[in-house]
Formats: C-alpha cells, sequence, structure tokens
C-alpha cells in the first residue's frame, strides 16, 4: 500500500501534541515528510521548542522540524494560554533534546521539500493551528499548489466557535492566512468544531493513560488531564487536532457535506467567523471544501487509543 505523503503544519498545543503522536503510530500510511510550527497556542519560541521536543520523545527524530510565522499576517499574536498552559504543553515538561530546527526559513524549506518529490507524487497538507504558513506558501510560491494533493486541515465552524460565539480559534488567529487558503481553488477537507467537539476521549479514559507505565502514554494522559478542565465539551476531552490525522487513516468514521466557504477579515465581533454555504458536489467547481459534521465516537477512541498505545512501544 502507497503511503500518504503529508507535511504537517502545528502550534503544540495540547492537542497538536496528541495529533502528532497519532501520526507516529501511523507511519505504515503516512509518510511524514515534515512538520513546520506557527504561532497560534502558544507564542512561535514556546512552540517551535515543543515541536522539537515532540518530535524526539515521539519517535520522530528523523523527521525535519522548522519553524515557520511568528506571526499573523496583519494580527497581533495573541495565544491561547489559558486552555493549553503556560509551556502550551498543560505545563507538562517533556525530556529535552538536542535536537535543532532543519532550516532558517521553514515557509522555503516546505516548498522545497514538496518540490524535491519524485513527479508523480503529490503532498497532503495538514494544518492544525493557524493557517499563517499555509498561506505564505500558497502566495509565494503558486507554482507548488500543482504538488498539493489536498490540505485536511482542523478549522473553522459550520455554527457557533470557540474564540468567540461565531468563530473558531485557527481561523480568528489569522483570518486573512484562512480566506487565502479557502479561496485558493485546492481540494479542502475541514475539519471544524462540529465534528472535533464530538470527537474526545472520557475522563476515566484519561486516567487509564496517566497510570500507564509506558511514557508517551502517561505524558498524553497529563496532558489531557489539563486539557480536561479547559477544553472539555460535556463528558469529553475534545482533541480538535487529531481528527486530521484520524480523518486520513481512518476516513470512514466521519461524515460530511460539500459546502463554500467564505471567512469574514472584518476587525469587530465577526472576525474570523467561516460563512459556509451547502453545495452539491461538482467536480467542475473548484474550491468545494468537504466539512466533516460527524463522527463514531466510540471507533475515534478506539482507534486513537490504540494509536497512543502504539506510539508508546506498546
Amino acid at each position: 500500500m502507497n503511503r500518504i505523503n503529508i507535511w504537517i503544519d502545528c502550534d503544540p498545543g495540547i492537542d497538536d501534541a496528541i495529533a502528532l503522536a497519532a501520526a507516529a503510530a501511523s507511519q505504515d500510511k503516512l509518510h511524514i515528510r515534515g512538520i513546520s510550527t506557527v504561532a497560534g497556542n502558544q507564542t512561535s519560541d514556546k512552540v517551535t521548542a515543543n515541536a522539537l521536543k515532540l518530535s524526539a520523545f515521539l519517535g520522530l527524530e528523523n523527521i525535519p522540524v522548522v519553524r515557520g510565522a511568528r506571526q499573523p499576517l496583519v494580527r497581533k499574536m495573541e495565544p491561547a494560554e489559558q486552555v493549553h498552559g503556560e509551556n502550551g504543553l498543560g505545563d507538562y515538561l517533556l525530556p529535552e533534546t538536542e535536537k535543532k530546527t532543519a532550516a532558517e526559513s521553514g515557509v522555503f524549506f516546505m516548498y522545497q521539500t514538496i518540490m524535491a518529490l519524485p513527479e508523480e507524487e503529490k503532498i497532503t497538507l495538514v494544518p492544525t493551528g493557524p493557517l499563517t504558513n499555509i498561506a505564505l506558501l500558497l502566495r509565494t510560491f503558486p507554482e507548488v499548489g500543482g504538488r498539493i494533493e489536498k490540505i485536511v486541515l482542523m478549522g473553522g465552524a459550520y455554527s457557533g466557535g470557540n474564540a468567540t460565539p461565531t468563530a473558531e480559534f485557527n481561523v480568528w488567529t489569522d483570518p486573512e492566512a484562512a480566506q487565502i487558503v479557502f479561496s485558493a481553488g485546492l481540494p479542502v477537507v475541514m475539519c471544524g468544531l462540529d465534528v472535533t467537539k464530538k470527537s474526545g476521549l472520557t475522563e476515566a479514559q484519561i486516567r487509564e493513560l496517566c497510570a500507564s507505565s509506558y511514557p508517551v502514554e502517561k505524558a498524553c494522559g497529563e496532558m489531557l488531564r489539563f486539557y480536561f478542565q479547559t477544553e472539555a465539551e460535556g463528558k469529553l476531552a475534545v482533541i480538535h487536532d487529531a481528527v486530521t490525522i484520524l480523518y486520513l487513516t481512518d476516513p470512514q468514521i466521519f461524515d460530511g457535506e460539500y459546502v463554500s466557504v467564505m471567512v469574514d477579515c472584518a476587525w469587530d465581533r465577526h472576525r474570523g467567523t467561516t460563512m459556509c454555504r451547502k453545495e452539491e458536489p461538482d467536480p467542475d467547481k473548484p474550491g468545494l471544501v468537504y466539512m466533516l459534521n460527524t463522527v463514531d465516537l466510540s471507533r475515534f477512541q478506539k482507534i486513537l487509543l490504540e494509536k497512543i498505545r502504539r506510539c508508546a512501544g506498546r
């Protein structure tokens, strides 16, 4: 079976950490070509340090990590410390690492990596943070669009937000970047709040992870224990970013519908709202977004826990 080439663009972030663990456990299906960071859940310095530590801790030592944008395109950076803690990982301390970033310019390195793929291969971009790096990539190097299979992103919402009553955090952080990505005419799968708020682990499942003697399992549990206090939806700690990876490896557990998306780039209370209009599937109409809206929760939990255990070496 041919593996899917992916590039993970993230802002670790507790749920980013779980997504990276899931990706690390899925390398039989996913060929991780690189990891870039973007300021979002925490500052650029913190999320880049976290990505380097996580890649080493999760067995991704050989995967290049690069620093991307330090700020949104035009807005002031406002990290989500209240959700992810002072260090971005629920104040959990990962082992230190000697690993360094692979290049000075993250976006240029991403471009070089994509264009160096064999001519018959394409890549799937997996952004789990603000879309600043992806927008910069598409605007700076428009020819890269022909090498992108699709973009599977965590962001947006059909109804309701988490940064404001109408806006999801990643899109709210850099709405201009999100509008560039949604209007690029590329295939996009939107893993927005409509599905991610239904995707998570229970407190009992998190306690079981915390009790593990395996370091990766325990670390995931401890980070999620913090997250349960700050990002719970009913009885679930919702793990937004992991939906992107599980969609790639197990798409059958999700369902969705096609929409067209416009992003409100105003400077008022509507900032970052993703205005979605339902559309009929049309292969001749570029720019339609496949928006996930349902998930088989029991299968999501089973698959995610299996991936965490596999990453831990069990």
